[in-house]
């Protein structure tokens, strides 16, 4: 693997591999190191779905079958379809909120701020007034839009942002005392992407899910839902081809993992008590990393 890693052209900047919670393995190309700041991507909604778990745990939500209009000024907006306001959090955390979302066609709006929602629409409107296409619940549709939902329920309860929350509850008992985490244009944590670790700070994240949420004999998120967040609740979709959906995690038959657009991953394979971060360059050139990991860290596929 490091031969391959440090193959020229390889577009892997980190790759870390710990086992029961010790490195095991550690590549970090020319241009980063232990203390870069990485643009995980899409990983973040696996933070977000952390953060969920959290909230239900302090019993700051209710369950997961909660409306998400119990948390959100939908009022403003009579007009919403029917099917929208029974939306539920879990519908949110499966991707089967219903509404309608192509994944080939991203807009700039997935990706950030812009200068769509600094007028007379704003976000949450755009995001809460998108066609239904399917019942909620029914269909795994993969919406970046829609876990903005997330970031504001938990907003409304927390009564501070989601990633101040997730500082408090998460980041700091883990000792992760670096982030960068952006926000919408009213303040709302960024919850489809946005968020900047430590590749080893990704794996202390790994590790929490290896040990059901348990970290250094502290319970940081009830062991309840680590165990539902990993199982599988739809057969995914895109833009993973070969992994099933449990709560904003991916789930492969050796391993689950969270992923990000260009090659983010944090991978648990919880039988050989193994965790893995790894950050590649932000395009969407192939790197390969699962495969490097299943065969030469899992020992499965390949030569």
């Amino acid at each position: 693997m490091k031969e391959a890693l440090e193959a020229d052209g390889s577009g892997v900047r980190t790759f870390v591999v710990l086992r029961d919670g010790r490195i095991a393995f550690e590549h970090y190309r020319g241009d980063a190191s232990p203390d870069t700041l990485e643009n995980i991507n899409s990983v973040t909604k696996s933070v977000v779905g952390l953060a969920v778990g959290i909230a239900l745990g302090e019993r700051l939500l209710p369950s997961l079958d909660a409306p998400i209009c119990d948390f959100i000024d939908a009022a403003r907006n009579p007009s919403l379809d029917e099917r929208v306001r029974s939306i539920t959090l879990r519908h949110l955390l499966t991707m089967k909120a219903g509404f309608e979302w192509e994944q080939s066609d991203i807009d700039d709006c997935v990706l950030g701020p812009c200068e769509r929602f600094a007028g007379d629409e704003d976000r949450l409107t755009f995001v809460l007034s998108r066609a239904i296409v399917h019942a909620p619940g029914a269909q795994f549709v993969y919406d970046s839009h829609s876990v903005q939902l997330l970031s504001i329920a938990v907003e409304a309860v927390a009564g501070r942002t989601l990633a101040q929350y997730v500082r408090e509850r998460l980041f700091a008992p883990l000792g992760i005392d670096k982030d960068e985490w952006i926000a919408d244009e009213d303040g709302h944590t960024f919850a489809g992407r946005g968020l900047m670790l430590r590749a080893r700070d990704m794996a202390k994240l790994g590790t929490l899910m290896l040990d059901r949420g348990k970290w250094r004999g502290a319970q940081l998120v009830d062991a309840s839902f680590i165990d539902d967040a990993t199982s599988v609740h739809s057969e995914g979709g895109p833009p993973m081809h070969d992994a099933r959906y449990g709560y904003l995690w991916w789930i492969a038959p050796h391993y689950f993992f969270a992923a990000g657009f260009g090659e983010q991953f944090i991978i648990v394979a919880p039988e050989e008590r193994i965790v893995a971060a790894v950050t590649s360059d932000n395009d969407d050139a192939a790197k390969h990393a699962r495969a490097l990991f299943e065969q030469h860290v899992l020992g499965i596929g390949g030569a």
